[in-house]
């Protein structure tokens, strides 16, 4: 599969090192409005191409990871699916429902790919948690808590704060209440949501109540604060943890008090996620069967709602 990456920043510098390791994946370059940084990023992983948006859909690439700011995704989604190039975009892929259903869609009725890029769903460790959960392993499950708290310093003018699109609970709770969502197996009922957001300026910080079924789950997460980055699921016979759950192999559980670790195959965050969507784009298959668009949906369901203000 020939890819291109969109966008200089430094997540692309991590996307594009976990591309060199997938067999599967021909990184031919990268494009960006930044034609010296298109370049200088296309010299340093060893590709033979770089340009603007509009060199690599005329050019023959199979699929584009879209690794914009969050305010350019949708119409640069857009873009690439009416050009019938298969799309892996980076989380949160867009911020609407309508938005979603409309690029699904449109990737349905061109024949490519579209899947939002969340990477601790194809994570080993974290399908192994969920294989357990569904084992009983460590008894009934009553409690799931997800958190990603770190304070990232950024200016005032950041995309971050952007009202619209911005914001630690669409960025950040992507990973939390997506991962929740993944290992629950369903979509969650909203209980409680507390943020910091104005009409101004996108939450630094949020907290939520969530329910699945009947096991309750929590998240928090900040782009102001540092704080927990830890998975924890509770039962009634012990726990299971994992901290930086997005990008890693290891862990822990207990049962009757007796601890156990977890040790599973982690090539690099990015690896399994790239290697799903190659997959998906060489069997011509829409829509992935973990990150579907209702999997999108029920992210969205969370992480675009208005709560009350947090202290």
């Amino acid at each position: 599969m020939k890819l291109a990456i969109f966008g200089c920043g430094n997540i692309a510098k991590r996307i594009a090192a976990s591309c060199l390791q997938v067999r599967e994946i021909d990184l031919t370059g990268f494009a960006s409005k930044n034609l010296e940084k298109a370049k200088a990023y296309a010299e340093n992983y060893g590709c033979r191409d770089w340009g603007d948006y509009g060199h690599f859909l005329d050019s023959d690439i199979d699929a584009v990871y879209v690794a914009t700011y969050n305010p350019s995704h949708y119409e640069l989604i857009k873009t690439c699916l009416e050009h019938r190039k298969s799309v892996i975009c980076e989380k949160p892929m867009l911020s609407s429902e309508e938005e979603t259903r409309e690029l699904f869609a449109l990737a349905k009725r061109n024949g490519v790919t579209l899947m939002e890029a969340l990477k601790s769903v194809f994570l080993p460790l974290n399908i192994r948690i969920r294989q357990m959960m569904k084992d009983g392993t460590i008894g009934e499950i009553q409690e799931v808590y997800a958190a990603f708290m770190r304070c990232g310093h950024h200016p005032e003018t950041h995309w971050i704060n952007e009202p619209v699109t911005g914001g630690a609970l669409k960025d950040l709770g992507s990973y939390t209440v997506g991962t929740l969502n993944y290992l629950m197996d369903r979509r969650p009922e909203l209980v409680r949501l507390e943020t910091d957001a104005t009409k101004e300026r996108a939450d630094t910080t949020a907290y939520a109540d969530l329910l699945y079924g009947n096991v309750k789950g929590k998240i928090a997460v900040s782009n102001r604060l540092d704080g927990d980055t830890t998975l924890i699921i509770t039962g009634s016979r012990g726990i299971i943890r994992a901290d930086n759950f997005w990008k890693t192999g290891q862990g822990y559980y207990t049962v009757d008090n007796e601890r156990f670790e977890l040790n599973e195959e982690c090539i690099t965050d990015f690896y399994y996620e790239l290697k799903h969507f190659a997959d998906l784009v060489e069997k011509r298959i829409a829509e992935s069967p973990v990150m579907s668009m209702q999997a999108s949906l029920d992210i969205l369901h969370i992480t675009a709602s208005h709560g009350e203000k947090a202290d």
